[in-house]
């Protein structure tokens, strides 16, 4: 099958987030405030858009698409691509054509017949949101279930509305384990995962439409809990992802929303934490999102900060415990979701990889995939059309920037063509 996949995306409205619990986390004091990953100002803030009323455009940008249902946001970025929306940024790229035309997508002289689209479902139901102070109580709510079923929605909208539109759906439902019994998290899995990774099947009754899971780690998922009642949560979900090769996606950039503290966040999202799950576990297929980048200088070795930008490649630990992993388990991937959105990202990825020897470099092109974090890239691009033309630009070669889209992605999903 010819499709183009964007690996790593975002499709939500203001109901779906559990801004109380966000809230809560903050409520740590000043030193922890000050030292959150939710606050290292190179995360969204970059040279260009500091600049007058930029971040603002595109803090307002970015809200927009939290202010219509799931199904016209999915047409929006359809037609995005189209090019049936101006760029009002004089130093943006400008694309010749637009990536859709005459019914297929282009990339790089290359043609695709679809667009597989990978949206990831957050687990935003509440962990335990202890605000006593508050007139009104905040009420435990399982997110997810609202979630999955507007999201469901959406794609029927989208096929009624755009018929011979290019998108066909390959979403991920997320689990934060400590928010649920174990009980419901066999229903959730058994209710939404699709366990035949044929292609047709997307378009079966009911709702196992859902091909992948998600994990956030700042939620409060912990990869291997010492909680014998938390392990044997995530432990039926790494054995129903082993038992149907269901891929896994979790998040892995010391940034973004989170419900907890965040040191506990930084110590779950580690890739090391991952360490004894795959010893236990080694054929799982995990997609490492945002490739291991690290914003908040704390988390990184000034000797190490300074040889990587004298040889321009990655400066964060956790890229490097990640790469490890590559050459350690077959099923391990990353990709370039929201890292992007800054054009450097590709370079240093691109020294680093041909800093390897032809094997460790063949591995790393292997398990890298496209992504683009739609919405939350628009804190730092304009639109999704401009993170695919900076995609577009990076120095890979064509062959590599087809592996990234098609080649490995399909391979991490596991879908029989």
């Amino acid at each position: 099958m010819n499709y183009f996949f964007d690996q790593h995306f975002h499709v939500m409205n203001i109901e779906h987030p559990n801004l109380l619990a966000f809230f809560d986390s903050l409520d740590t004091g000043i030193p922890d405030l000050i030292t959150s990953g939710a606050f290292s100002l190179n995360y969204i803030f970059t040279a260009k858009n500091r600049k007058g009323s930029l971040m603002l455009d595109r803090i307002t940008n970015t809200l927009t698409t939290f202010d219509q249902p799931i199904g016209q946001t999915l047409a929006l970025m359809e037609d995005d691509l189209m090019g049936r929306f101006a760029s009002h940024e004089k130093a943006s790229p400008k694309p010749d054509k637009p990536f859709i035309r005459r019914g297929k997508m282009h990339m790089r002289g290359r043609s695709y017949a679809k667009l597989a689209m990978c949206p990831l479902l957050m687990d935003f139901s509440s962990t335990d949101i202890s605000m006593e102070s508050l007139y009104y109580p905040p009420k435990n709510a399982k997110k997810i279930l609202k979630y999955a079923e507007d999201t469901l929605v959406g794609f029927d909208w989208y096929r009624e509305n755009h018929p011979d539109g290019l998108f066909e759906f390959y979403p991920f439902i997320g689990i934060t384990p400590p928010a649920h019994s174990i009980a419901f998290i066999e229903e959730l899995l058994e209710t939404y995962v699709n366990k035949d990774h044929k292609r047709e099947s997307q378009f079966k009754q009911g709702k196992q439409k859902f091909y992948g899971v998600k994990f956030y780690p700042p939620l409060g998922y912990d990869p291997w809990p010492s909680d014998p009642k938390e392990k044997a949560k995530v432990t039926l979900i790494y054995k129903f992802c082993t038992e149907h090769d269901i891929p896994i996606m979790t998040h892995c950039d010391d940034q973004g929303f989170r419900g907890v503290h965040p040191k506990d966040a930084w110590k779950f999202t580690s890739p090391a934490s991952y360490i004894p799950v795959l010893e236990k576990y080694p054929t799982l297929r995990i997609d490492f999102a945002h490739y291991g980048w690290q914003y908040n200088p704390l988390h990184k070795n000034p000797l190490t900060v300074i040889s990587a930008a004298a040889n321009k490649v990655p400066d964060s630990p956790w890229f490097y415990e990640l790469v490890d992993l590559m050459h350690h388990y077959p099923n391990i991937y990353a990709d370039f979701s929201f890292s992007g959105a800054n054009s450097d990202f590709y370079v240093l990825l691109n020294n680093y990889v041909k800093s390897l020897e032809d094997a460790k470099a063949e591995t790393v092109l292997e398990r890298s995939l496209f992504g683009s974090d739609f919405n939350v890239h628009l804190l730092k691009v304009e639109s999704y059309n401009s993170y695919y033309r900076m995609f577009e630009q990076s120095p890979f070669t064509d062959d590599e920037v087809h592996a990234f889209v098609q080649t490995n992605p399909m391979r991490y999903m596991g879908i029989v063509e």
